[in-house]
C-alpha cells in the first residue's frame, strides 16, 4: 500500500470533519459543527492547493525539516526566501489564495474557491475558546453549503484529474 501523501491526509481530514460537524449539527452543537466545517472547508482547499498548484509541504528554503503549513513562494518576491505565502486557516486562504491568482492553475482555482470562501471571512480558530453564543444557525447552515460546495469541487477534482 503506498504511503499517504500530505495532499492525501489533508484530503482525508476534509471528509471527517464534515461528517463530525454534520452529525453535530444535526444534534444541535452548532458551535463545534461550525468550528468543524471551518477545518473542512481548509483541509480540501490545502489538499486542492497542493494538488493543483506549485504550493507546497517541503522545507522552505533555507530549512531541513518539512514544512508544517503548505506554502509557496511570494509571486512579488519570486527567489527571496524571506517572502512566502504559507496558508494558514480558512479564514485566512481567502486573502492567500489571492495572491495565486495569476497562475494558469491558481487563476482557475481561485475563482472556484472564492465565494465559499468569503463564507467563512468571520470565522476565526479562536472561537473554539468561546462560550458558543456566536454560532447562528443560518451562519452555521451557510458555512455548511460552502463546505460542502468545497469538498464536491475537491472530489471532482481528484475524479478528473483537473480544476473545472
Amino acid at each position: 500500500m503506498p504511503e499517504l501523501t500530505q495532499d492525501d491526509h489533508f484530503a482525508s481530514a476534509a471528509e471527517r470533519h464534515f461528517r463530525d460537524a454534520d452529525y453535530l449539527r444535526t444534534d444541535g452543537r452548532l458551535p463545534t459543527a461550525d468550528h468543524l466545517y471551518g477545518f473542512a472547508a481548509e483541509c480540501a482547499t490545502k489538499s486542492l492547493l497542493l494538488r493543483f498548484t506549485e504550493v507546497s509541504m517541503d522545507p522552505r528554503p533555507g530549512e531541513t525539516k518539512p514544512s508544517a503549513k503548505p506554502w509557496a513562494e511570494h509571486p512579488d518576491h519570486p527567489g527571496d526566501p524571506y517572502k512566502v505565502i504559507e496558508f494558514g486557516h480558512v479564514n485566512e486562504l481567502i486573502r492567500e489564495i489571492r495572491l495565486l491568482a495569476h497562475g494558469r492553475t491558481g487563476a482557475p482555482l481561485h475563482a472556484a474557491l472564492d465565494g465559499d470562501l468569503r463564507v467563512f471571512r468571520k470565522w476565526h480558530v479562536k472561537y473554539r475558546y468561546f462560550d458558543g453564543g456566536y454560532a447562528q444557525a443560518d451562519v452555521v447552515a451557510r458555512r455548511r453549503t460552502a463546505a460542502e460546495n468545497i469538498l464536491v469541487l475537491h472530489q471532482n477534482a481528484q475524479l478528473y484529474g483537473r480544476l473545472p
